[in-house]
């Protein structure tokens, strides 16, 4: 989670530094940075816009992008010798394939399905 809130914290500065607009700055204080978006700020549905980005990409940089799942359950594949992963997070499950050398990427990303009636 830590290095998630650096790595978004990071990619917030990088997006504002040419924007002055975003930054408070005080003579007698430390520059502030205001309207940061984190993924903890991010809703289910916005999370799997961004985990969309990332479909083929290693599970490392899901991981970095929105942290760990919940809850994750493997089982064997039927597309090859590795695992089907399913990567259990709040509101949306993330689809994995883990090969027989232990590399994992992401594969497909799905919204849970609405309790709302």
């Amino acid at each position: 989670m830590k290095k998630t809130m650096i790595l978004a914290g990071a990619l917030a500065l990088a997006l504002l530094a040419g924007c002055s607009a975003g930054v408070i700055s005080s003579e007698d204080g430390p520059t502030q940075v205001v309207g940061v978006t984190t993924t903890a700020d991010m809703t289910p549905a916005e999370q799997v816009e961004l985990v969309k980005t990332l479909i083929d990409a290693p599970v490392e940089e899901l991981y970095e992008a929105i942290g760990q799942p919940a809850d994750s359950a493997y089982a064997s594949s039927c597309l090859g010798e590795g695992e089907d992963g399913e990567l259990y997070y709040e509101g949306f499950t993330v689809y994995t394939y883990r090969d027989t050398d232990g590399s994992e990427s992401v594969y497909d990303v799905m919204e849970a399905p609405s309790t709302e009636g």
